[in-house]
């Protein structure tokens, strides 16, 4: 069977590319609790392009699909929603 990979999109077991690239890259370095006013800060400090009335929006995004791949691990608690890298039991990333 033959994967094929649609233009645009990264292949089978790649890692993230762009600015969801650039955010695990900072969620690794810096670690910690990460929520999308957090990641929001981020994207202001760094430039990262995306519109102003949709920042908020595509933070929240960003940090769910990082989530959905297996890259950070929700914790949802009562009013405080965050995320926090996802390690293996070793320690190691």
């Amino acid at each position: 069977m033959k994967t094929t990979v649609q233009p645009g999109t990264s292949a089978p077991g790649a890692g993230p590319t762009g600015r969801l690239a650039v955010l695990l890259d900072a969620i690794r370095e810096q670690r910690g609790r990460w929520n999308a006013i957090r990641v929001l800060r981020l994207y202001r400090e760094l430039d990262v392009d995306v519109p102003p009335a949709r920042i908020r929006a595509i933070a929240r995004g960003d940090l769910r699909d990082l989530a959905a791949w297996g890259w950070l691990q929700l914790h949802d608690q009562p009013s405080n929603r965050f995320y926090t890298i996802n390690t293996r039991k070793d320690g190691a990333l």
